[in-house]
């Protein structure tokens, strides 16, 4: 494996930054006590591992007001526009896209395959990369995305239009999907789905879903052929789910585990809560723990710091064991969230299956994944507060996803933002009057070393601020 520069740059990306290097150089800042080349696997696990702690970040649960903050509550106020992200593309990317070469190339796809048959790997490379590519433009609009990964040959990467970058994903998962051989042997290293093809198939279909049903407010031609064409191939059932195993150990253990023994900075949120308990919601034990007094009690969203230091820790309720144990699996994709995109393809006439009971089926599949009983979750549903509104089906699907995206917050907060719902107030204590985030700024150091391409992206997208919303977001 080639060593990779971690430099604070924009996107450079950037899997060969060495390349450019004389063999001189390399021999003499090469250290013949560590290894240099490691099995692809290797890399998997690390690109893995870093798609989960990139997604650690727990602004999109603040956003969507899943979580609020406790004493420190810059995030909550919205405080500062801009974020970095470079660790996306000198992390996980930087890994995927090396795995990609190194089964490419004739030189050493032969050693490459002893993690795994060539074209599988390059199939959940390509996937992941996917993966990780939405979940950075879907925070800053437009990116580095097809001159990204290429080190010097793209120093100063142009940015993608986010209508071209998803255009994209559709091609390059359909492409992997196809190129998938299972009956070739998987990928070593794999955390999510130990090396099962057949089920890296079905997450790059349901990820396919995902990207569609996104596009339903700035091109539902597309969104609705999409959506359609990958519903067929995507999960069946919580056993498809697309997770990460965390271990009880502390060098593997869930980041979240690993935050609370020490600090208390994230607590549930009160309209989380409040939504919860106005439908009796069986899956809010298992979200939070109870308060001192043994009650359920979110923390109020968005105070100034002042009155959220007013608040003790005896009061207010913290996220559940299953959610911060240090087994607690990642959550990339849900078969509960798949059902909740088919309900509204259903809902909008896409296809012919029956609204309502998918929708049924979406919250029963969330519920069966937190471990509520059967018989909770047929009482919940007999409910008519908590039934599917045909009139209004946006808001019922809405917020009934709001609820089951729990611990997936930057999904929430992008499903926020393209259906309106649930409606949610600004914080109070917001900065200078500040409404909920629609984007992330890009930072000053990217206006510093690729200042014509960062000026081109905000000319077309418009003022680099967080109210400014991105091509999906009408």
């Amino acid at each position: 494996m080639k060593t990779y520069l971690k430099i604070s740059v924009f996107a450079l990306l950037f899997a060969s930054l060495f390349a450019g290097c004389t063999k001189d150089f390399e021999e003499t800042n090469t250290d013949p006590n560590n290894v240099t080349d490691v099995p692809t696997s290797y890399l998997m696990t690390y690109a893995q591992r870093r798609i989960l702690s990139e997604r650690f970040n727990t602004t999109g649960l603040i956003y969507a007001q899943l979580f609020s903050e406790t004493q420190y509550t810059n995030t909550s106020r919205y405080e500062t526009d801009e974020a970095s992200f470079n660790g996306f593309y000198t992390g996980s990317l930087a890994n995927l896209q090396q795995i990609i070469d190194l089964n490419t190339d004739e030189a050493t796809k032969d050693d490459a395959a002893s993690s795994g048959a060539n074209v599988n790997q390059i199939a959940i490379a390509r996937i992941l990369k996917v993966y990780t590519f939405q979940l950075i433009t879907d925070i800053w609009g437009e990116i580095p995305y097809s001159e990204a990964l290429m080190g010097q040959e793209a120093f100063t990467p142009a940015y993608d239009t986010q209508e071209a970058i998803y255009a994209d994903f559709v091609t390059e998962l359909t492409e992997a999907a196809a190129q998938i051989d299972v009956n070739a042997p998987g990928m070593e290293g794999d955390i999510i789905f130990d090396g099962d093809m057949a089920a890296w198939k079905k997450f790059a279909n349901a990820l396919k879903a995902r990207v569609g049903i996104r596009m339903t407010e700035v091109d539902e031609a597309t969104a609705k052929s999409v959506v359609t064409s990958a519903l067929s191939g995507a999960f069946e059932s919580n056993d498809d789910n697309a997770l990460y195993s965390y271990l009880a150990d502390a060098a593997n253990w869930n980041p979240y585990y690993d935050h609370f023994l020490t600090r208390t900075d994230y607590a549930i949120s009160e309209p989380l809560v409040n939504y919860m308990e106005s439908l009796n919601d069986p899956r809010l034990p298992f979200y939070a723990d109870p308060n001192d007094a043994g009650d359920i009690v979110g923390m109020p969203f968005g105070l100034t710091n002042e009155d959220a230091g007013s608040i003790t820790n005896a009061e207010i309720s913290f996220p559940g064991i299953a959610v911060r144990s240090a087994d607690s699996p990642g959550i990339l994709l849900t078969y509960s969230e798949i059902l909740f995109i088919k309900a509204e393809a259903a809902a909008r006439g896409w296809i012919s299956d029956d609204a309502a009971a998918v929708f049924e089926d979406a919250i029963t599949a969330s519920m069966e994944f937190w471990g509520v009983d059967a018989t909770d979750i047929a009482a919940y549903l007999a409910q008519p507060e908590a039934a599917y509104d045909a009139s209004n089906y946006i808001k019922s699907i809405a917020e009934q996803k709001w609820v089951s995206l729990y611990m997936d917050g930057q999904e929430a907060w992008s499903e926020w933002r393209r259906l309106d719902y649930p409606v949610l107030t600004p914080a109070p204590g917001a900065v200078e009057g500040k409404a909920i985030p629609r984007r992330r700024a890009y930072t000053q150091n990217e206006y510093d070393l690729n200042e014509e391409n960062v000026k081109a992206a905000v000319a077309r997208q418009g003022e680099d601020v967080m109210e400014t919303r991105i091509w999906w977001d009408k």
